[in-house]
């Protein structure tokens, strides 16, 4: 329960947000907040 880990959850959050809207908008040309239907 460090800053640290802290750091690398709020990151990781925000990487796993931007590579889904990158990939609703440019492969599956979708709405880019459509992030309830990603790739499930």
């Amino acid at each position: 329960k460090s800053f640290e880990g802290f750091k690398t959850r709020i990151l990781s959050k925000i990487t796993a947000l931007t590579v889904i809207q990158y990939i609703n908008k440019f492969i599956f040309d979708r709405n880019i907040n459509n992030i309830k239907i990603s790739i499930i």
